[in-house]
Parts: structure tokens; C-alpha cells; sequence
């Protein structure tokens, strides 16, 4: 009864507008109160507070947001897109796979996608607008190619996902990078066969010579080397993943500071917005880990199993009742505000069932990609929206072509869990 009354609570305080950190904290101390006690609630918020920021890993955020804000300030964002423009601009719809191209590099620096939605947004409209393409289509391919930054490495879900389960957060970011470039070779195919339909609506843009294409690639050299380092750091075991995203922070200020690209104005900027980021995240952690305290002392997760036990139910009819729970969620929520939400019953559920915790990351991961992009919350629709003036309705109207083909790689990594699991089961313990 108790547990019931208090998730109600949760969904009331969140949908009348409470910020959800504020939500799980005060929701979650409500119910720790009702379950042992006020006593054992202001013992319980006393410790909270000091391991909700004690764990090194939690330092990867800050750092992974600052090296994003520091290329996105140093204009490595536009190099991106404007060299995956000369290298496919001239194939049909080749301007809208430049941008999936860009949102997948800028995704491997960002780890959010609100962050690469908004950015390449504003970077590819223009150009978008020049050569007469579908406003529905083209910012629709933007919205959803932004959601490759919640998959491909440093994706803070992911983080967040290795933080909540325990699980090695080094496995979970390098399992994202075959799923991560799946999903945009998938787009891209969606992006030729559309254009091969309606060509008016997605033309070809500008030819280039292959010496063009070159100096294209010249240009992003410094980003790819920065990207490589992350990845390899990551893949080799040499760092850790806080440590991986400190090289890489200090990488990218050295490397924009030195080529001039990089004011003192920009710097405070991005150290600013890296802060405020950082303390919502930061924020956020601690009110989940109350809320889940929550969960743990009313045994929600294992009771949940008990039941799901006696009711005879096939392990896969279970992952069906959790991925469509998901999916309701994500048309409702916040990604951020699912995985804590969810995870404290979710995973112990699936993984007593058998299923892999790095394969499940990944399709939890997928799951909330496809909300971000799904009608009536959408984030990255409001983001693009936001960012190019479009209305919201119309960015709607263009993601709903490309959310066909979500399911279709969801399928697959559901099908095939070695898609997620091959490359970190090459890592190191």
C-alpha cells in the first residue's frame, strides 16, 4: 500500500512540474519516513548526500560535458558537419546525411542529445534551407540523429545506467559503439531510399572533387584523434573511464588553445555551462539513490520477481512487459527520469531472469533513445524546434519516418544480443 501511494506521488509531483531530482528526494524521504520511521529517514539523508558525490566515477560527467562544451565553443561541431557535407553532400538526400554523419561525431564527444540535436540544428538548417529541402524531413533527421549521443560513447545514460546497476560503466560505453553506428547506418539507408522516392523534397547537395573530400578529412583531424584516443583508452583497459575523460578534457582545451580557436570568454562559458549541468546531474544522483532506498527497504524488485515467478511467465514475456513499459514511459518522461526511476526494480527483475546486464543497458539505452524522439514529451523535437524556429508539429511530422526504422534496430540488437556484447567481451576484467 505504502509503495503504491508513494510511486503515485512520484508521477503526481513530476507531472505537476517538480524538477526530478527535487521529486525523487522529497517523494523518496516521504516513503523511507512512512516505512521506518522519521528517525531512520534523517539517518538515512544524512549519509545520502556524501555517496551520492563520493563515487570517482560520477567525475566522468563533468568532464566527458566539458570537453563536449570546449569543441562545441571551438567550433568543431561545424568542422564536423562541413566535412561530411563535401564528403556525401552530393549523393540524394546527401545534406541530411552529413547531418546523421555529424551527430554520430559530435555524439562521441557530447554524450548528450539534447546537446548534439540543439547544436547541429541550428549548423545545418541553413544549408538545408539553400538547397530547398523538406522542413518536416530535414529537421525530423536532425531531431532523431541527435538521439546517437544517448548510445555511442560518452553517452551519460549509459554512466548514469553503470552507475544505478553497478555494472562496469568502461564495458557499457564500448558495448554502444557497434549499436551507435548500426542505428546510423540504418538512418542513412532510411535517408537514400526517402530521397529516392521524393527527390524534390531531399536533393542533392553540391559536388566536390576528391582532393575537396581530403581536405575535408584534414580538417577534423585533431577531432578524430581526440575521439580515437577516448575510444582506445577506453577499449585497451588503459585508463579508467574518469581518467579516459580527464586526457580527453585536457586534450581538447590543449589542442583548441594552441591552433587559437579558443577564447578566454569561451572557456569561462563552457566551464560555466559545465558546472550547472554538472550540479543537476550531480542533483539527481541523490535524489534517486533515496528514492531507491526507498525501493530497496519495501523489497519492491524482489517481490516483483516472486510474483512474476507464480504467474509462469516465459523470461521473454517478461522483457516484452518491461520494453513496453519503456516505451510508454518515454512518451511521458524524461530519459534521465526513467533510468532512475526504473532501474532499482528493472534490472535486478531482468537480470534474475538470465539476461546479460551489459545487452540490457544497451536496449534500455535504445529504449529511451526512442522517446526522445516520440510524441507528446519528444525532447529533441522541442530542442530542434527550439533552435530553428520550426514548429513542433512539423519536426514531429519528419521524425515519424525515421522512427519506423528505431524499431527496426531494436529488433535486431533484441535478436542478436552479440551486437551489444561481442566488443566488450574483448575487454579486460
Amino acid at each position: 500500500m505504502v509503495v503504491t501511494f508513494i510511486i503515485l506521488l512520484l508521477l503526481l509531483a513530476i507531472f505537476l512540474g517538480m524538477p526530478i531530482a527535487f521529486a525523487l528526494a522529497a517523494v523518496g524521504s516521504i516513503g523511507i519516513g512512512l516505512t521506518i520511521g522519521m528517525d531512520g529517514m534523517v539517518s538515512k539523508l544524512s549519509t545520502t548526500a556524501y555517496r551520492s558525490v563520493a563515487d570517482s566515477t560520477l567525475a566522468s560527467i563533468p568532464l566527458f560535458v566539458l570537453m563536449a562544451e570546449l569543441m562545441n565553443r571551438g567550433g568543431m561541431a561545424r568542422d564536423v558537419f562541413s566535412a561530411a557535407n563535401r564528403i556525401v553532400g552530393n549523393l540524394p538526400g546527401g545534406v541530411a546525411m552529413s547531418a546523421v554523419l555529424a551527430s554520430a561525431g559530435f555524439a562521441a564527444v557530447s554524450g548528450s542529445s539534447t546537446a548534439a540535436s540543439g547544436t547541429l540544428a541550428a549548423i545545418s538548417l541553413p544549408e538545408f534551407k539553400r538547397l530547398g529541402y523538406s522542413l518536416p524531413i530535414s529537421t525530423g533527421v536532425v531531431a532523431v540523429a541527435g538521439t546517437l549521443a544517448v548510445m555511442i560513447p560518452p553517452s551519460i545514460a549509459m554512466i548514469i545506467y553503470g552507475i544505478m546497476t553497478q555494472t562496469s560503466i568502461g564495458k557499457l560505453l564500448v558495448a554502444g559503439v557497434i549499436p551507435g553506428a548500426m542505428t546510423a547506418v540504418i538512418y542513412i539507408i532510411a535517408i537514400y531510399l526517402y530521397a529516392k522516392v521524393r527527390p524534390r523534397e531531399l536533393p542533392r547537395g553540391t559536388a566536390t572533387t576528391l582532393h575537396e573530400k581530403l581536405l575535408a578529412l584534414k580538417d577534423v583531424v585533431g577531432f578524430l584523434f581526440i575521439v580515437g584516443t577516448v575510444f582506445v583508452t577506453l577499449y585497451a583497459g588503459i585508463a579508467t573511464t574518469t581518467e579516459t575523460a580527464a586526457v580527453a578534457a585536457a586534450a581538447t582545451y590543449l589542442y583548441l588553445a594552441i591552433a587559437g580557436r579558443l577564447s578566454r570568454a569561451d572557456t569561462m562559458t563552457a566551464l560555466l555551462t559545465t558546472l550547472r549541468i554538472s550540479a543537476m546531474m550531480l542533483t539527481i544522483v541523490f535524489g534517486a539513490l533515496v528514492f531507491g532506498y526507498f525501493l530497496t527497504i519495501n523489497r519492491v524488485a524482489p517481490d516483483l520477481v516472486d510474483a512474476m515467478g507464480h504467474a509462469g511467465l516465459s523470461r521473454w514475456s517478461v522483457m516484452a512487459c518491461v520494453i513496453a513499459i519503456y516505451l510508454v514511459l518515454g512518451m511521458l518522461m524524461d530519459q534521465v527520469a526513467i533510468l532512475l526511476i526504473t532501474l532499482p526494480v528493472a534490472f535486478p527483475l531482468v537480470t534474475s531472469l538470465g539476461f546479460d546486464p551489459i545487452w540490457f543497458g544497451v536496449i534500455v539505452v535504445k529504449l529511451v533513445e526512442i522517446g526522445l524522439i516520440t510524441p507528446p514529451v519528444g525532447m529533441n523535437v522541442f530542442v530542434v524546434s527550439g533552435a530553428t524556429g520550426v514548429p513542433v508539429g512539423t519536426v514531429f511530422r519528419g521524425t515519424a519516418y525515421l522512427l519506423g526504422f528505431e524499431f527496426i534496430t531494436l529488433a535486431l540488437l533484441l535478436s542478436v544480443p552479440a551486437i551489444s556484447t561481442w566488443l566488450p567481451s574483448l575487454m579486460g576484467t
